[in-house]
């Protein structure tokens, strides 16, 4: 049997959890493997109480509390949604990312060199990947012993083999005298993982569940969608993080992030004027804020300018961050909610020029990528969703059945 049962082998059902820093998003999705996307039946996001001031263990109370509520949502609402599109109301299979704070991504390549040609056999191979896994979990135990969070491995995948430069695939007659293994995991807070594995158990019983993080499924879709691009940047902006990831050679190769994101910046701006958290987050939907500080002080408008400055300082030391000496790559791929986007593309862009003193190709990815093989209608019912672009990267993440296999679930 199959990853899913079903009557229809070329379809099946999942529920989507989008975890993010400030929010819960939950789908129903129908995957179709004949056809180019997946098609949205319901989704829901429910966002964390606005607050004046937070801290993680705050944030993930609040996070945790509508990662519940949308469960309820997704058992009640989803079920109805998807038995009155299909005749079914049978979850086949729930899947869930988490950004961060509450994940991230780590990577760890493996070397095994020789003078002379060497037989790349599936043995070789698998003893590499088993060095790569003891060294993940050693630093992730060092890691839960300086953050003092309890962590988790719930995935991993051979991201890639490397042979002589060059990579491949095991067919046992290469030969080489170097070969790589590129191994990556998925690392969750245990608060997050327990409270999916709970809530699962009582809801959503007979499904199949995969645990991902945000960063990984938006490497993916951009390397399945743009498999021109070798060496790139990700940035993920959710409402409490900012965070990166770097691709060399089309491999994710490290990943990273910082306490700041949309929210954050709003805090800020809203402690200045004297206004509604809401309403300074309204602001960030203009790449300049020149229009909405026009009647405040000059103290006010110094004050709000020196916000966004040192947001970009921010990025600017992140982007020093890429796991290796180079420096971060040409091409830039930013999510983010829509309302958002230019606030941050042109703040990201001069961010990365003043790390390298170049130019950077800056794309967002909704407008650039995910849409580009929908048909008018697709993209009718995707603007619908204008706040909810996470779950585009999601849905085509579950869409493309590769994924069901490349990456082993813990």
């Amino acid at each position: 049997m199959g990853l899913f049962s079903r009557t229809n082998n070329n379809v099946q059902y999942g529920a989507i959890l989008d975890i993010g820093s400030g929010s819960v998003l939950g789908a129903i999705v129908e995957s179709d493997s004949t056809k180019a996307n997946p098609r949205i039946l319901w989704s829901k996001r429910e966002f964390s109480p606005l607050k004046q001031n937070t801290d993680l263990k705050d944030g993930a109370k609040s996070v945790l509390t509508s990662l519940f509520n949308i469960m309820m949502l997704v058992d009640s609402e989803g079920r109805k949604a998807l038995y009155s599109e299909t005749g079914t109301d049978k979850i086949q299979c729930l899947q869930v990312t988490f950004s961060a704070p509450w994940s991230y991504t780590t990577t760890k390549t493996i070397t095994y060199e020789n003078e002379e040609d060497f037989l790349i056999s599936t043995e070789l191979v698998e003893e590499l990947v088993r060095t790569a896994q003891k060294q993940i979990q050693s630093d992730l135990e060092t890691k839960e012993k300086i953050d003092n969070y309890g962590l988790e491995v719930v995935s991993r995948s051979t991201m890639q083999l490397i042979a002589n430069d060059y990579p491949i695939r095991i067919n046992d007659k290469q030969k080489a005298k170097v070969l790589k293994v590129i191994e990556a995991t998925t690392v969750v807070q245990k608060q997050f993982t327990e409270n999916v594995e709970s809530m699962k158990q009582k809801m959503l019983r007979s499904s199949k569940l995969s645990q991902f993080s945000s960063m990984l499924t938006f490497y993916t879709a951009i390397n399945q969608l743009s498999h021109a691009y070798q060496n790139f940047c990700l940035i993920n902006i959710t409402f409490e993080a900012t965070e990166l990831g770097i691709a060399r050679g089309g491999v994710l190769t490290y990943t990273t992030y910082m306490n700041t994101g949309t929210f954050s910046i709003a805090r800020e701006i809203a402690d200045i004027l004297l206004v509604p958290l809401s309403e300074a987050h309204a602001y960030l939907s203009s790449p300049s804020l020149d229009d909405f500080i026009k009647p405040y002080t000059d103290k006010q408008k110094e004050s709000v300018e020196q916000v966004v400055v040192n947001y970009r300082e921010k990025l600017t030391a992140l982007f020093k961050e890429t796991g290796d000496s180079l420096s971060i790559p040409h091409k830039i791929f930013i999510h983010g909610n829509l309302e958002t986007e230019a606030f941050f593309n042109e703040h990201v862009a001069k961010a990365a020029k003043a790390n390298t003193r170049l130019e950077h190709a800056v794309y967002n990815v909704t407008n650039e990528l995910l849409t580009k093989n929908y048909t008018a209608e697709e993209l009718a019912e995707i603007k619908k969703r204008p706040d909810d672009t996470a779950l585009l990267i999601s849905a085509q993440f579950f869409h493309t059945r590769e994924n069901q296999t490349r990456f082993e679930q813990l």
